[in-house]
């Protein structure tokens, strides 16, 4: 079984609004975590880049996390997860 993509974003991000967007056209399901109610989330974040804070983060199984994916990043990323 494929497994479920992360979003790391937050709530009045416009990009992280549009990948919400994507995963709900192509009937997706996914978990959402808003990083500025996490404190782990948002430590999460800093991790994968270089301790620098940026997002949205998606994470799709054992893949590399991706900073702001296009839509074409997507649909290879979760391609290659079935």
């Amino acid at each position: 079984m494929a497994a479920k993509p992360i979003l790391y974003g937050a709530d009045w991000c416009k990009k992280t609004i549009a990948i919400q967007d994507y995963f709900k056209t192509h009937d997706l399901a996914y978990d959402y975590i808003n990083v500025e109610q996490s404190d782990e989330a948002m430590q999460a974040i800093q991790d994968m880049n270089r301790s620098k804070v940026r997002f949205p983060m998606v994470v799709v199984g054992e893949q590399k996390p991706m900073k702001n994916p296009s839509p074409e990043e997507l649909d290879a990323a979760l391609a290659e997860n079935q």
